[in-house]
């Protein structure tokens, strides 16, 4: 059974050109709009909507936008861009799915009466239009561009293995898990590599990647459950749940849903279980650091990126009785001067690894 869809040599060639692009942005275009943000700074630019407004003449910075912007939406719909490309195999994408469910159908959960909450279905993000939620072709769109390059182009297992290794560390005698925002599956397979006795589920409102990460569960020979669901409205009993962990989710919500998964992953954790939230929340930088990432949350249509890095998580975790609260920066390793506050040589989204225990 075929399982996969290969991009064309020319496809690979022209994705090769947009990391390349990808490098260039990260690199040159970001030190030398570091530099001038730098100058601004001295000259009492004292926050990210000042350094927007001083910057945006600027050469080295319409260079540095322009190519966070173009290259993501190059990588997706140029000549041979990844959605375009999945968009014509979308019958036999179709097919493939289909076949996968006739495999294990117990362990996968669709719900076609779900609502998907407008955050979702209004906002084409990460410039990916119809999101996940809307076609299949989607999902293996979606792959390709994580296995290909992450956004920082830093590779896109090592994340997948801290948030596994933490979870296990945190609670090595789960039996419980649940992967909130899962979308095909990788982090829900890290959790199961890691704890091989327990139950995994992974949770998410997009159909297409859910059945795709059952056929990757499939493949890799894992017993690994999935379903259609809201985590704002988790469907687990009170104290149920070992650990509660999500990987590059809470970024993609307004607050209110924010909190709203938050008061649920609170009800459904057993006393002591464990809560992961692993995502772009600390911000290396300070004001410069605000700016640049409120500029990606803009140009890559993540308009609640933001808002999620400037929440009181200590805060709003202790309010809902969570104790043993730690935020830190986990991925990819930063150096001493970055844990300072500085800024890293090159742009770098870095995850934040946010614990506590009920």
């Amino acid at each position: 059974m075929k399982t996969s869809i290969a991009l064309s040599f020319e496809a690979k060639a022209y994705q090769s050109f947009i990391v390349s692009l990808r490098d260039v942005w990260r690199s040159s275009a970001y030190a030398n709009t570091v530099t001038a943000a730098n100058i601004f700074i001295s000259n009492g630019a004292s926050s990210a909507a000042q350094l927007e407004v001083q910057a945006s003449q600027l050469p080295a910075y319409q260079l540095y936008a322009w190519l966070e912007r173009h290259t993501q939406q190059s990588k997706y719909y140029g000549r041979y861009g990844i959605v375009n490309w999945m968009q014509d195999k979308n019958a036999e994408i179709e097919e493939i799915l289909e076949q996968a469910l006739r495999v294990h159908p117990e362990r996968l959960s669709l719900d076609p009466s779900l609502t998907i909450p407008p955050y979702v279905t209004e906002v084409d993000t990460h410039q990916h239009q119809g999101g996940l939620w809307s076609d299949s072709c989607d999902a293996f769109a979606y792959e390709t561009s994580t296995t290909q390059y992450s956004f920082s182009l830093f590779d896109a297992k090592s994340p997948m293995m801290v948030f596994a290794d933490t979870a296990l560390q945190m609670r090595p005698q789960s039996k419980v898990i649940l992967d909130m925002g899962c979308t095909i599956g990788n982090s829900t397979r890290a959790l199961s590599k890691a704890f091989p006795n327990a139950k995994i589920i992974g949770i998410d409102l997009c159909a297409p990647t859910l059945k795709l990460a059952h056929l990757r569960s499939i493949e890799s020979k894992m017993e690994v459950h999935f379903r259609q669901e809201n985590v704002e409205q988790l469907s687990d009993v009170d104290q149920s749940v070992d650990i509660v962990a999500s990987h590059w989710l809470f970024h993609e919500m307004p607050l209110q849903a924010i909190r709203n998964c938050l008061k649920e992953s609170k009800r459904v954790l057993k006393k002591g279980g464990a809560l992961l939230i692993f995502d772009m929340y600390l911000l290396p930088g300070g004001v410069i650091g605000e700016w640049l990432h409120a500029g990606y949350a803009a140009r890559n249509n993540e308009p609640f990126a933001l808002n999620y890095a400037l929440m009181q998580m200590q805060h709003e975790l202790r309010q809902l009785g969570f104790k043993n609260i730690n935020i830190a920066l986990a991925h990819p390793q930063a150096s001493r001067d970055v844990e300072n506050g500085n800024l890293p040589p090159v742009r770098t989204h870095y995850m934040t690894m946010i614990t506590a225990t009920a």
